[in-house]
C-alpha cells in the first residue's frame, strides 16, 4: 500500500522537477544514464532460504526498463528454519520478470513488472559513487572517461507480487553490478 502511495506522490511531482527547454530536454541535468547489469542475493518473505538474482536495468532521467530473472530458496547453507515446508510456494522455483517505471535517475525507482508469477510492483535504487558526486558537484563524467571503479553500483529492491497465490514470492534483493 506504501508503494502505491509513493507512486502516485512521484507521478505528481515529477513535472514540476523536470525543466521545459526546446532544444534539449536534459541539457541541465548532471545525471549519469545507462545500464546496469547487477547479481546478487534474493531475501524472500517465506521462510525458505536466501536465492540468488540476475539483473539488467536501462535507467534515463525520468523513465526505466529492465528485466531480472531470480532463483528462491537455492543457496548452500540456507535451508527452511522452520522445519518442513510443503506449503512453500516459492521453493527451488525460478522467477523471470520484465519491468518498466519512472523515477529519478537510479536514484529511486518505482517499477510495474510481468512475468512468470503475474504483476507486481518494485522499488528499486541503484547507488553509484560517481553518479552521486557527480550529481551533487553539477558535474558530469563522461562514459569513456570512467574507470571500473566509478562503474561499481549497488542495487537494492523491493518486490511486491500483486496476486494472492504469488505472495510468497514477495522478496527484497541486494547486489552489486556494474554501469555501462
Amino acid at each position: 500500500m506504501i508503494i502505491r502511495y509513493c507512486l502516485i506522490a512521484l507521478v505528481a511531482l515529477l513535472p514540476l522537477s523536470m525543466t521545459a527547454q526546446a532544444e534539449d530536454p536534459y541539457s541541465g541535468v548532471k545525471v549519469l544514464r545507462g545500464t546496469v547489469v547487477s547479481a546478487g542475493r534474493v531475501d524472500p518473505v517465506e521462510n525458505i532460504g536466501t536465492g540468488l538474482f540476475f539483473d539488467a536495468n536501462y535507467s534515463s532521467v525520468a523513465v526505466n526498463f529492465g528485466a531480472a530473472t531470480k532463483k528462491f530458496g537455492s543457496l548452500p547453507g540456507t535451508d527452511v528454519l522452520d522445519g518442513d515446508c510443503e506449503e512453500c510456494v516459492a521453493d527451488g522455483r525460478r522467477v523471470n520478470n520484465a519491468y518498466a517505471g519512472v523515477g529519478f535517475s537510479r536514484i529511486l525507482q518505482f517499477q510495474y513488472g510481468y512475468g512468470t508469477e503475474g504483476g507486481l510492483l518494485r522499488l528499486r535504487s541503484d547507488f553509484n559513487f560517481r553518479a552521486i558526486v557527480d550529481f551533487v558537484t553539477q558535474t558530469q563524467t563522461r562514459k569513456d572517461r570512467m574507470l571500473l571503479a566509478d562503474r561499481i553500483t549497488f542495487t537494492i529492491s523491493g518486490e511486491a507480487y500483486q496476486d494472492k497465490e504469488s505472495e510468497g514470492f514477495d522478496n527484497t534483493t541486494w547486489g552489486i553490478g556494474l554501469l555501462f
